[in-house]
């Protein structure tokens, strides 16, 4: 089988699921967006078990369309639906080649969303032949663009099971790291100011406040700026993060707007309770409200802080629970996972697209 993948850009948990993809003997070419604001990754290993194609700014007239000619796929997977160069390539492909929109989008009722759901007819549907999607609420704006129960291929997205998790953590290690961490892009629709404001509140109405690690990067930076207990990381590799949330006592993730949010799979698979808001698409899969964490409502810095205080508050041995619920969540999915289920999903439709 050959495998094809557009992709807007590359993050370490992609590169560990198809690194999987590859090991069944599936071929891959990856073609993706070199420059992807506030990330610096640099542990891609694209090219140790696929062919890749890298570009920067845009790519030339013509090019992606090439490509996708001269690797002849069984499948194509595109993100999104709407970038010209990937739909003229998608446009191209022979008949008899499944076409895969691999999107993470919500339905949040929006204008664009209403507009996008009236054109999807021929602006979706044409190109496309299924959808991967990694939650339910994902699945639902799908329904909404057109794609029935029996065109949704569930569970698109993945942590890098190989570099993130933990053995079991007791509630007295848990409770000793005295830390939460934060690993998020500084921008407005993650929240970054949100957490910075919140963080002052619970550290001013704590008798015993935990500090707060900060990894990531963005123009909001700068709302950390003499906050007292706040260690600004900058943007942490993959095994990196996964080091620092093993040796931290819980995940906090602000965002405003976040279609998924993979981070909180690696949280989970760490071992570490979790407060999130509603707004993050994995939050339903990854966290059961006062048995791993809590869900809090989005840009309300006062119920985050409450949230924080509960935590931290909340005495070994219940951390210890919450940790053991979170492991235990996280291991319903995995890199070696997602490589079988789509594996398996690309060949039945394959061979129905083709009977």
């Amino acid at each position: 089988m050959r495998v094809a993948i557009l992709a807007s850009g590359w993050a370490g948990f992609n590169d560990a699921a198809c690194r999987e993809l590859a090991a069944r003997g599936v071929e891959l070419l990856v073609v993706t967006e070199g420059d992807v604001a506030d990330t610096a990754y640099e542990s891609h290993t694209v090219d140790e078990y696929a062919r890749s194609h890298v570009w920067r700014g845009a790519p030339a007239d013509g090019e992606i369309t090439r490509l996708l000619t001269e690797f002849a796929p069984d499948a194509v997977l595109m993100h999104s639906w709407h970038y010209g160069p990937y739909r003229e390539a998608m446009k191209a492909v022979p008949a008899g080649t499944l076409r895969v929109l691999w999107m993470d989008n919500v339905w949040r009722n929006v204008p664009k969303q209403w507009i996008g759901r009236a054109v999807a007819p021929w602006w979706v549907r044409s190109i496309f032949e299924a959808v991967m999607v990694p939650s339910d609420r994902t699945e639902f704006f799908a329904r909404r663009l057109g794609f029935d129960e029996g065109e949704v291929i569930r569970g698109s997205l993945s942590a890098d099971t190989s570099v993130f998790g933990s053995e079991p953590r007791t509630g007295e290690e848990i409770a000793g790291r005295r830390r939460f961490v934060a690993a998020l892009r500084l921008v407005h629709h993650k929240g970054a100011d949100v957490l910075a404001a919140a963080y002052r509140t619970y550290r001013e109405s704590t008798p015993e406040p935990w500090d707060l690690d900060v990894a990531g990067l963005g123009e909001m930076a700068p709302h950390y700026d003499g906050l007292e207990g706040v260690r600004m990381l900058g943007f942490q590799q993959p095994a990196e993060l996964a080091e620092l949330l093993r040796t931290s006592s819980c995940l906090v993730l602000p965002s405003r707007i976040d279609p998924y949010g993979v981070v909180l799979h690696e949280a989970a698979l760490s071992g570490l309770p979790i407060v999130t808001t509603y707004q993050v698409g994995a939050a339903p899969f990854f966290v059961q409200d006062g048995q791993n964490g809590w869900t809090v409502p989005s840009d309300d810095a006062g119920r985050l802080a409450a949230a924080m205080s509960r935590i931290s508050g909340a005495g070994p041995e219940r951390l210890g629970a919450m940790s053991d619920v979170s492991r235990h969540l996280g291991s319903r999915l995995s890199s070696a996972g997602w490589a079988q289920n789509m594996h398996e999903q690309l060949a039945w439709r394959i061979a129905d697209l083709r009977a």
